[in-house]
């Protein structure tokens, strides 16, 4: 597959040609790298033009209205994943496309402000690895749940557990989250961290027994792949009035959170898409793609419903995670620094689908793997109403992040990209770049579940290769410069870049 299907319409913006004649935009300078296989995945997701069209001549009544793909854009960390790219902004009208939005459900970016500076840090690095590895390793972080705090947790959200855990219920993570303040908390998270379910669906081992508090390896789990915990500096403010609204200092010490829903949300996906697999017409052949959609209509509401009670399920377990493992980073600094300041700045989902009313009737915007970023219109009522809506993006492990304003960009439907996007695929970075990874084991300071430095996990090469070899899949020459990307960002209108933070140290599942 080449990239001749690309027609570059300016400085920052490709149009794929596709059969479809479907309007589709890859953001993208000519810095950043773009994956031949990624292009070729998406012409492929765009059978879903033939999909609809032979659902909708078969079964019209199953729509309220006639379906269609209202746009289609790309944000630079476009790469291939399974069937629908990483970077996809997908809106549609009529159906929806639970594959769209991926696995992990909710899966998104949390920062926290400290008090603490770099410099502070630096001095007590190795204290604080030996209280990381303790608190998300080494049975640390207990978090107790009775079974109307988890119910509580899947229909509501970090709503739910502000309403059911009473202050007197401290033990372990508890004290912590007593410690924030609610409203303060809720109005920094994306639609308030909760996202209303009436319904508990496929759960069950989840909720655990009414009779008891129940512990579990999920809340609080960072996950595997690109997923971490990671200490910070504020490097460079780039843009002073926002950075000072925000409450962002050079030198400062912050926390970012990068999870989601874990094999909560693998269960509750798997769980509605095959319901909607099975709704397929008999009459109509199967997606080539594999892609199946879930028209909006009379016939589908029951099967729409447990859609949205499924996903929003694990999208408040994925919020209710990240602040969890946000909690367990505070602790760590605690164990090592004393009564330490935590804020959280802002927190929001990169994989997801919102409904929305912009042109006058209701469409569905899938994002997968990018951010939301709307403007300060679209932010009025909340701590960002004069600034635009906080934009984390994450560079690969061990270069800088950026924290970002959203412009409301209606070229990307009010989205960026939510982090560096790889450059070669997970078993590509297996092979070769031997030296590049030693420099990068050298030269970052990375905690996991394996202490290399202990003499029995030194004598067990099985147990160390396997983690290194996670490690090598997410190292830096894995994934595109994040320097273009961000230039992509600003130059397009997406977000202005506010303040550029550099890794001292990440937390890696």
């Amino acid at each position: 597959m080449s990239l001749n299907e690309l027609k570059r319409v300016d400085a920052n913006r490709l149009e794929l040609i596709n059969p479809y004649g479907i309007d589709v935009t890859l953001f993208a300078n000519e810095e950043v790298p773009i994956e031949p296989v990624a292009v070729a995945e998406l012409q492929a997701m765009l059978q879903l033009q033939e999909t609809i069209e032979d659902i909708y001549k078969a079964c019209p009544k199953r729509f309220s209205v006639e379906p269609v793909i209202e746009s289609v854009a790309i944000t630079p960390d476009f790469h291939k994943a399974r069937g629908i790219p990483v970077g996809t902004i997908l809106e549609t009208s009529g159906f929806l496309v639970p594959q769209a939005i991926g696995n992990d459900i909710n899966c998104g970016m949390r920062l926290h402000r400290t008090s603490l500076t770099a410099d502070q840090l630096k001095a007590s690095v190795n204290t604080l690895e030996i209280a990381c590895r303790s608190i998300f390793f080494e049975a640390g972080r207990r978090i107790p749940l009775a079974w109307p705090h988890r119910e509580a947790l899947l229909l509501s959200g970090i709503e739910g557990l502000y309403a059911t855990v009473d202050k007197t219920f401290d033990e372990g993570l508890w004290s912590y989250f007593h410690r924030t303040d609610r409203d303060e908390t809720l109005a920094r998270i994306e639609r308030r961290g909760c996202l209303s379910a009436s319904r508990v669906h496929g759960l069950e081992d989840f909720l655990g027994h009414r009779e008891r508090l129940h512990r579990d390896s999920q809340i609080g789990s960072i996950g595997g792949g690109n997923h971490f915990v990671e200490f910070q500096k504020v490097e460079r403010i780039l843009d002073g009035q926002i950075a000072h609204a925000w409450g962002l200092e050079p030198g400062m010490v912050t926390i970012m959170v990068h999870t989601g829903s874990v094999s909560v949300g693998y269960a509750s996906g798997s769980f509605y898409r095959d319901q909607v697999r099975l709704r397929h017409p008999t009459s109509v052949r199967r997606p080539q793609n594999g892609i199946d959609i879930l028209p909006i209509g009379p016939e589908d509401g029951e099967a729409e419903s447990l859609f949205w009670d499924s996903m929003n399920n694990a999208a408040n377990f994925a919020y209710a995670n990240r602040m969890f493992l946000a909690l367990m980073a505070w602790a760590s600094l605690e164990n090592c620094f004393g009564e330490t300041r935590c804020e959280l700045l802002y927190d929001a989902p990169h994989n997801m689908i919102w409904k929305e009313q912009s042109k006058g009737y209701e469409t569905y915007i899938h994002r997968k793997g990018a951010c939301p970023a709307r403007g300060f219109d679209a932010m009025a009522g909340t701590p960002f109403a004069y600034y635009g809506e906080p934009v984390l993006v994450p560079g690969s492990m061990g270069a800088s992040s950026y924290v970002l304003a959203g412009n409301g960009f209606p070229g990307t439907n009010q989205s960026a990209a939510h982090g560096a996007g790889r450059a070669i695929s997970r078993g590509a970075s297996m092979k070769g770049f031997d030296r590049e990874f030693q420099q990068f084991l050298e030269e970052f300071r990375v905690v996991t579940p394996v202490d290399f430095r202990r003499q029995d996990i030194r004598q067990r090469s099985d147990i160390r290769h396997k983690k290194l070899a996670d490690l090598r899949q997410e190292a830096p020459f894995a994934y595109k410069g994040i320097g273009s990307v961000i230039e992509t960002i600003q130059s397009s209108g997406m977000a202005r870049p506010v303040a550029e933070l550099k890794p001292l140290m990440t937390v890696k599942g």
